[in-house]
């Protein structure tokens, strides 16, 4: 019963939502306000459809009805109720469901959100996201049936995929990335819209940057969460391995930060107008590589799903979305063209410009080296592998750029830089990172990687904090405020600016980390039977036994345990293990791993003897990676204060000459804004947020 209405619920939302394309596009070309309010009423109806049918799909893996090929594919009577209902993006067709269900979530916020402004506009965004859900729903109404039946019903699943079920982590990392991925098609729908409604100035950018940033945090929190899903379960001892299905993720990010950044100096100076919208196409096109990859069966990665029929389904969506958007762009580069060039090398202008180039740079690098291997293949040049050695080689320097950059360009001013503006920024950042290298090298870091990121991390760093003590202290001064509350109040009223730079504190930290985890572990891997000991860095681990039982959870699977002591600079027990599922073929390893804020102590079981009770472990000390971790909570902590909306923006009268443009300030100056007066911010220092809406002012508390 179910399983046929969640299949019922996903043809019809095909109808609906082949219904509100249609009346999307003839809304538009008539100007028929009752057409588009019902292909509106359309789209939301799909999201409704799309969470029947996941309810259905939801309820039928807790119930473990094995007559859906999907549940017994991925499920098993003995699975957790937990991972049962994760198992709805386990797999091939469930993901393709939680996915439409998303997209359509997206679709229906975004134009319940604008309902009242921007018709004409908005009408086209309509059916650009309306035509995306007939893809979606088509897809899952043919060769991605996740109802499709099988006979005869047999008594036992299957189960999930063994690394799937090893850690709760599955429960958060595809969730995110799916919020981060379904998310960027509203930008790119924004994108399309402002193309064919020849609305090519910069107004659309300042809507589209905040639907930008909200599925570029999901995207960052996906991204580091998979990263930590990977050092927790997969038993390496690392978190990024430049695998095809990881690279298919960080190409869209890329791409996506590249948008915020040329967008604030499409708004600020009028140019890169024709690249804002070429990066907004290109995000959106990459999303959908990365679902083919992932889906297509032609990488093999932990990550991917089994060959299927869906491949070539995404494909020809690729290829219709890239011919069309470029057909659009091409049609209207007149308009867009113009802005000119940056007035001046050192200028805030040209580090934004910079920006961009170095991360053309990354996403070019991270696609060659991914689809290389595809493209000989295909071409019946045999098999060759890209690995990490050649993507650290290439994309290294690049990032350090980039590092660099993140510091410079926020405190340089627009149009030109004097020689004195450029001494009394970087002077004493300077000074600092040359002492904080000094004391890291006489405390006996030796290795350039490390030396080198930390000097830079500190040095930007240090431009940072300037700007923000700069601007705190002239507050202070003008408003007769406590340091503390002048800070405070000078962030929460430059909510893009402050944000911004926290999130580049946050990048700064992970840079650090990544560099010291990578080139400052120590390993070792050493067979031991009970009561011996082997010694790293520190630290002395005792074997005392090795247990072999059925998991409490699912006694299906078989467990295979050592038990350890450990003393140093931390001190405890721990059990590593590895695990026998029943679907898999090869034991799948559960590392023990106890961190701490300096390194982390991380074991994982190779092999066990049972008869001898002896164990071959592999040990690691790694360094600094919790920070990997805590700074990517400080780079969606600050991307969500950047974009948190402003309490103190009321509707009322502007002020007599509000409107007339301030003079500008002298070349080579910079100001800061407490010093500025009060009323709408008159610049987009930080990559994210929107401008205070026409006749709104902003109110001090």
């Amino acid at each position: 019963m179910l399983p046929t209405l969640g299949h019922v619920a996903v043809v019809i939302g095909l109808g609906a939502s082949l219904y509100a394309f249609v009346a999307f596009v003839i809304g538009a070309r008539r100007s028929d306000p009752r057409l588009v309010e019902s292909a509106r009423r359309a789209v939301y109806a799909t999201c409704a459809l799309a969470a029947v049918a996941s309810t259905a799909m939801v309820v039928s893996l807790l119930t473990h009805d094995f007559s859906v090929s999907y549940v017994a594919r991925n499920n098993a009577t003995t699975t957790p109720p937990f991972y049962s209902i994760i198992s709805l993006w386990a797999a091939l067709e469930g993901s393709i469901l939680f996915w439409t269900l998303l997209a359509t979530g997206y679709a229906s916020l975004v134009l319940w959100r604008y309902r009242a402004r921007h018709p004409v506009l908005m009408a086209w965004v309509g059916a650009t996201l309306a035509a995306i859900g007939v893809f979606l729903f088509a897809v899952m109404t043919w060769p991605g049936n996740p109802f499709a039946r099988m006979t005869p019903i047999p008594a036992e699943g299957n189960g999930p995929n063994a690394l799937l079920q090893n850690h709760p982590f599955m429960g958060l990392h595809p969730p995110l990335l799916y919020l981060g991925y379904t998310g960027l098609a509203i930008p790119f729908a924004f994108g399309i819209a402002a193309l064919v409604t020849r609305r090519t100035d910069e107004a659309w950018l300042g809507i589209v940057r905040r639907w930008t940033m909200v599925p570029w945090i999901f995207l960052t929190l996906g991204i580091i969460a998979g990263g930590w899903w990977s050092y927790e379960v997969l038993g390496w001892g690392g978190y990024w391995g430049w695998d095809p299905v990881e690279n298919a993720a960080l190409l869209p990010w890329l791409t996506a930060t590249a948008f915020i950044h040329s967008s604030m100096v499409a708004e600020r100076r009028g140019s890169l107008r024709i690249w804002s919208s070429v990066l907004v196409i290109a995000t959106f096109v990459l999303t959908i590589l990365g679902t083919f990859l992932t889906r297509s069966g032609v990488v093999a990665s932990v990550h991917s799903f089994t060959a299927s029929a869906i491949g070539p389904w995404f494909l020809g969506a690729i290829l219709v979305a890239l011919g069309v958007s470029l057909a659009l762009l091409v049609w209207r580069l007149p308009d867009l063209a113009g802005g000119g060039r940056p007035a001046e090398l050192v200028s805030r202008d040209s580090a934004f410009l910079f920006n961009n180039v170095l991360f053309l740079g990354l996403t070019f690098a991270v696609l060659f080296g991914t689809l290389l291997p595809l493209g000989i293949e295909a071409f019946g040049g045999g098999k060759i592998s890209v690995g990490a050695p050649w993507f650290n080689r290439v994309n290294a320097p690049i990032f350090v750029a980039l590092l660099f950059l993140m510091g410079v360009g926020p405190a340089l001013p627009w149009g030109r830089a004097s020689w004195a503006t450029l001494r009394e920024r970087f002077a004493i950042p300077l000074l600092v990172a040359v002492a904080a290298l000094a004391v890291a090298f006489g405390l006996g870091m030796r290795m350039p990687a490390p030396l080198a990121t930390l000097g830079l991390a500190v040095f930007v760093g240090g431009i940072l904090l300037d700007e923000l003590v700069s601007g705190a202290r002239a507050r202070a001064r003008a408003r007769s405020e406590a340091p503390p509350v002048a800070a405070w109040r000078l962030a929460t009223r430059n909510r893009r600016r402050y944000g911004g730079y926290a999130v580049h504190c946050g990048v700064l930290v992970m840079a650090v980390a990544v560099a010291v985890s990578a080139t400052l572990s120590s390993e070792t891997t050493t067979t031991l039977r009970p009561g011996q000991s082997v010694d790293l860095r520190g630290y002395r681990l005792t074997y005392d036994r090795l247990a072999v039982g059925p998991l409490r959870d699912d006694p299906r699977v078989l467990e295979t345990r050592a038990e350890l002591r450990y003393t140093g600079t931390q001190q405890g027990s721990l059990a590593t293990a590895s695990r026998q599922y029943p679907n898999s073929v090869t034991p799948i390893a559960t590392p023990a791993v106890r961190t701490s804020l300096g390194e982390d102590l991380y074991v994982t079981l190779l092999a066990a003897d049972p008869a001898s009770g002896s164990v071959t472990l592999h040990v690691l000390v790694n360094p600094l990676v919790v920070w990997i971790w805590i700074g990517g909570a400080v780079v969606a902590l600050g991307a969500i204060f950047a974009i948190w909306p402003d309490r103190r923006l009321l509707p009322m009268a502007a002020p007599a000459g509000a409107d007339r443009p301030r003079p500008a300030p002298r070349p080579g100056t910079a100001t800061h804004p407490a010093s500025l007066p009060a009323g709408p911010e008159p610049a987009l220092d930080a990559a994210v947020g929107e401008a205070p809406p026409s006749g709104g002012a902003r109110v001090d508390a």
